[in-house]
């Protein structure tokens, strides 16, 4: 990591986690987790091991998963968080599959749920300020990594880097 960005001095505790997608997968079903795990190209162990270690929490502590759309699912899932936990919604690489339109009522959307709402898309896929800094040069930080609407690093598209922006 290189910039300014404050990160946490300890892990937040999740009180509740939930997944939407429009066609989950469950890494408790042997063959959903095989199918993701083909999906990391063979040189990429770093990746591998992450997907590996992820799946042991999610199958310690199964996430609700809802088959559903972004736009027309999200408002209910977020309701059904508990009451006094604070509301998180995190996506990285999905939106650009979203067509323009639709991205603009996920925005609208996400922004009047309450709590946060922590983005990493890629460079161009949700509006950026004018004066925006260009990705480090040479580097695989190509996506920008929001906190509610507003840009705070280039990061990887995998989680690899962190690179903060000034100001």
């Amino acid at each position: 990591m290189t910039g300014d960005v404050a990160l946490p001095d300890r892990v937040p505790e999740v009180m509740w986690r939930a997944g939407l997608d429009l066609n989950p997968l469950d890494v408790t079903d042997p063959d959903d987790l095989g199918w993701l795990t083909a999906l990391v190209w063979p040189e990429q162990h770093g990746r591998r091991d992450r997907l590996t270690a992820a799946a042991r929490v999610a199958r310690a502590a199964p996430p609700l998963l809802r088959r559903g759309d972004l736009l027309a699912d999200l408002p209910a899932l977020a309701a059904a968080a508990p009451p006094g936990a604070t509301l998180v919604v995190f996506h990285s690489a999905v939106l650009a599959y979203v067509p323009p339109v639709a991205r603009t009522g996920f925005v609208r959307t996400v922004a009047g749920l309450p709590g946060h709402w922590i983005a990493n898309e890629a460079d161009g896929v949700l509006p950026a300020p004018a004066d925006m800094p260009a990705p480090p040069p040479g580097d695989a930080t190509r996506f920008l990594l929001s906190l509610d609407g507003r840009p705070v690093a280039w990061a990887g598209p995998h989680g690899q880097s962190l690179h903060g922006l000034a100001g």
